[in-house]
């Protein structure tokens, strides 16, 4: 009788501990492919400023996305590749009076609050014939759901302002 109880104790352990192993296992490999995933946009990055000749001093690196601050020569950058497409783009904040952050949202039927379907960066040139650039941060076609994209593009809002001074 005890080896009995003692086989069920052993399966029913292994029943437990064995799922949870294997949930472990493959929360590791996610999270190694996604390591893998930020090196790549970060060697991608660095390589857009060393095109400029520039060194990033700032950057960050998120998801699908890495934006980078060269305060010496005072440039952004940003690279962002997804399944879709890649963009990299170069701005010369010296040519840049202000910076903004525009906030798109879809009304939601379901509930009362509004989506946000679009988070971008908006560049105001000095020379007011050109024409603002902008830099998505967010698009809710192509990421889905928001994962601190906000506190990004506040963070970089304000990194941006105080370049500009």
């Amino acid at each position: 009788m005890n080896l009995g109880v003692t086989i069920t104790s052993a399966v029913l352990v292994l029943l437990v501990i064995a799922p949870v192993a294997l949930i472990q296992q493959q929360q590791q490999q996610q999270q190694q492919q996604q390591k893998k995933k930020e090196r790549k946009i970060l060697k991608s990055l660095k390589a857009l400023a060393s095109k400029y000749d520039c060194t990033l001093t700032e950057y960050e690196v998120f998801k699908n996305f890495a934006i980078g601050l060269d305060e010496k020569n005072n440039n952004l950058f940003f690279y962002k590749k997804n399944s879709l497409k890649e963009i990299s783009q170069h701005v010369d904040l010296n040519k840049i009076k202000s910076c903004g952050i525009l906030n798109s949202k879809k009304a939601n039927n379901k509930s009362k609050q509004d989506n946000i379907a679009r988070l971008q960066l908006i560049l105001n040139p000095l020379d007011n014939i050109k024409h603002e650039q902008t830099i998505e941060i967010y698009n809710q076609t192509d990421d889905f759901q928001l994962n601190g994209e906000l506190d990004v593009i506040h963070k970089w809002e304000h990194l941006i302002q105080n370049s500009l001074k």
